[in-house]
């Protein structure tokens, strides 16, 4: 998706400059000096979307060189390439790499051609989740090929819905969900599953702390499953629930908390009465995507939400004419 087919919404900020002297720097990583190498090819863009912990802004740069003190005095900050190449500090970047900074970094960085990159900043941390183990400094991340994808495209998907959100308030009820999905994303790009891997003699202790996972999860009842609030409940990281998962389960906290948010809304779909309406289960149960919410339904259950839905209430009136 361009960038230039977004447009700006009551939640999502679009920003356009078609002539450098009119250029102003977004500050989501830091202001730096810009000096563009074609002058009278001058183009940028930019969508810019805040959300409840952090801000995130998708742009479109021109060629350029740029000298910068990129980073964040709180929180940590990322960049996702989408179409990128650059030498930043004399190394070579490219499409492959995320860059992940905590403080602030002197960056040169010379980029020859128009670059499309996602900056995000989050006010936490993020070091319960086990994100890039220093204190201070930039490093960058190489995820499998099917990890980006996946992560581009929930970065894409939240800002189109952010181009069709003119009901703020409404938008800002699926902020966790949305954020859920995206940092279930970074924890596979920047946590990898053998980092995950439990020491040897610790499986008991595991197996004791999905089963209180467990327990929690079924007091929570038809309430949406986060990973921060479960952990917290639990008196723990996520990254210790994320170790505890994949030694038990051989999957991710996140495709666990999927499944068990999937069977509920499949249950609210078998017993539900006739206002129910799919994306009502869905959105209740932190599902904000309907065409992934749908694809994964299938997957897993072998029919489409609206088959469950139907079937339901067909065996509901049949019981009612007998």
């Amino acid at each position: 998706m361009p960038l230039h087919q977004l447009k700006p919404s009551r939640v999502l900020g679009i920003e356009r400059f078609s002539d450098f002297g009119q250029f102003r720097a977004n500050e989501v990583l830091g202001l730096g000096t810009s000096v563009p190498l074609r002058p009278r090819d001058f183009s940028l863009s930019r969508a810019i979307l805040p959300l409840q912990d952090g801000l995130f802004v998708l742009q479109r740069a021109f060629a350029r060189r740029l000298d910068v003190d990129v980073g964040t005095d709180h929180g940590i900050g990322l960049v996702v390439p989408f179409c990128y190449h650059s030498i930043s500090n004399g190394r070579e970047i490219d499409n492959s790499t995320v860059g992940v900074v905590r403080g602030r970094v002197p960056v040169k960085c010379v980029e020859e051609h128009p670059n499309t990159y996602l900056m995000m900043r989050f006010n936490s941390d993020m070091r319960h989740r086990g994100w890039a183990d220093y204190d201070r400094g930039l490093g960058f991340f190489r995820p499998h090929d099917e990890t980006m994808a996946r992560l581009r495209a929930t970065i894409l998907n939240m800002f189109r819905l952010a181009a069709e959100g003119n009901d703020p308030r409404q938008f800002e009820a699926l902020n966790r969900p949305i954020q859920e999905t995206l940092l279930a994303c970074l924890d596979a790009t920047l946590v990898p599953a053998d980092a995950l891997a439990a020491r040897r003699g610790s499986f008991d202790k595991h197996r004791g702390l999905i089963a209180r996972l467990d327990e929690v999860v079924a007091l929570f009842g038809s309430k949406p499953l986060y990973s921060d609030d479960l952990a917290s409940a639990l008196g723990i990281s996520v990254r210790t629930l994320q170790t505890a998962t994949h030694a038990v389960h051989g999957v991710s906290l996140h495709h666990y908390l999927r499944l068990k948010r999937l069977w509920s809304v499949r249950t609210q779909l078998m017993t539900g009465g006739n206002g129910l309406t799919i994306k009502a289960a869905a959105l209740a149960n932190g599902f904000w995507h309907m065409g992934e919410f749908s694809k994964v339904y299938k997957t897993i259950f072998g029919e489409m939400p609206s088959e469950t839905l139907a079937n339901a209430r067909y065996f509901a009136d049949a019981t009612l004419r007998f």
